[in-house]
C-alpha cells in the first residue's frame, strides 16, 4: 500500500469503513468513535479530514504513515 506496511494498510481501510458507515447513519457518531476507540472530538477532526482530503486524509500527517 503505497510504501506502508500491512498492518497499516488495514487499519486505514477500518478507519475508512467506519466512517463511511457512520456518514451512511448505519450507526451514530458516537457509536463510530467506541469502534475506533476514540474520543468524539477526535472522529470528528477525522471525519473532517476524510470529507476534505478524501481517503488520503487518513494518513496521519505527523507520523507520515497512516
Amino acid at each position: 500500500m503505497d510504501g506502508f506496511g500491512e498492518a497499516e494498510g488495514w487499519r486505514v481501510m477500518k478507519v475508512q469503513e467506519v466512517i463511511m458507515r457512520a456518514m451512511a447513519k448505519r450507526f451514530s457518531w458516537l457509536d463510530a468513535a467506541e469502534i475506533l476507540g476514540w474520543s468524539p472530538r477526535t472522529l470528528r477532526r477525522w471525519r473532517a479530514r476524510y470529507r476534505i482530503r478524501g481517503y488520503d486524509g487518513l494518513f496521519a500527517r505527523r507520523k507520515r504513515r497512516p
